[in-house]
């Protein structure tokens, strides 16, 4: 019997892996489901490493490359993802396989099989220097959105918008000029969509611009109060750990690569 660690934010994803991986092999035990980078630090240092990890990149709370930061992984992690541009980082790392979303039942076996009988992270550096070689492909972002407003469509480019917003289970595009927009695409589906060097995810409710920042505050234990343009109708008040990810994100310094 193997047992197994998730590290993925979307349920469904975990219920898919969950699916395919008691189908190629009943006896695999899954132990934990984690969805963010602190809950798996503290898991892991918690509890006994399992005999793989199966970890998302993209989580709710970073790149689960932090984890590595704070954790000396010793066991056989295999990462999917829906982002190819972190193949290289993944390999440096513990990863010794790389699949992209949407999940093959046939490269999933492949991958737990190449699990079972890894015996070190040396045969990595072959791998490394193989995709060093590599012009790995860029990804493609959102340049554009065509909206149903009215009897018209509008076509609205990225660098018109101000920010996203959810309110009542609808997704609202706000220019940069004040005009506002319903979207037929949650929260989750275009931040994955969208250049993370422009578009940021401050809360649960928003997606901003860095065009529509008009004011940053420092408010109590850590966190930061937003002020955008166009103006919100509350206050904008970040929690400490997303407040930190935006001053790393305002103060990168290849932004502009």
């Amino acid at each position: 019997m193997q047992s197994v660690l998730i590290i993925e934010d979307e349920l469904p994803n975990v219920k898919r892996l969950q699916k395919m991986l008691n189908t190629i092999d009943s006896t695999i035990n899954i132990i934990a489901t984690l969805q963010t980078v602190q809950s798996s630090i503290k898991w892991l240092q918690s509890n006994q490493q399992p005999d793989i990890i199966f970890m998302d990149i993209r989580l709710t709370d970073g790149l689960s490359f932090e984890i590595f930061n704070h954790i000396s992984i010793t066991v056989p992690v295999i990462f999917i993802t829906a982002y190819d541009e972190y193949a290289l980082k993944a390999f440096e790392v513990n990863g010794i396989d790389y699949l992209l979303k949407p999940l093959e039942a046939e490269k999933l076996e492949k991958s737990i099989r190449k699990a079972r009988s890894f015996y070190g992270f040396e045969s990595n550096e072959r791998i490394i220097q193989m995709m060093q070689n590599i012009q790995l492909k860029k990804p493609i972002y959102r340049s554009r959105f065509l909206i149903p407003y009215r009897d018209t469509f509008q076509l609205i480019l990225t660098q018109e918008i101000a920010y996203f917003t959810s309110e009542n289970r609808s997704t609202f595009l706000v220019m940069l000029n004040a005009k506002r927009l319903i979207i037929d695409q949650p929260l989750e589906l275009l931040e994955k969509e969208l250049d993370p060097k422009s578009f940021f995810r401050i809360s649960r409710q928003y997606i901003i611009s860095i065009k529509s920042i008009q004011k940053i505050s420092q408010s109590f234990n850590g966190q930061l109060k937003l002020e955008l343009n166009p103006a919100t109708t509350e206050a904008i008040l970040m929690s400490r750990e997303k407040s930190t990810m935006l001053k790393t994100w305002l103060n990168n310094p290849s932004a502009n690569d």
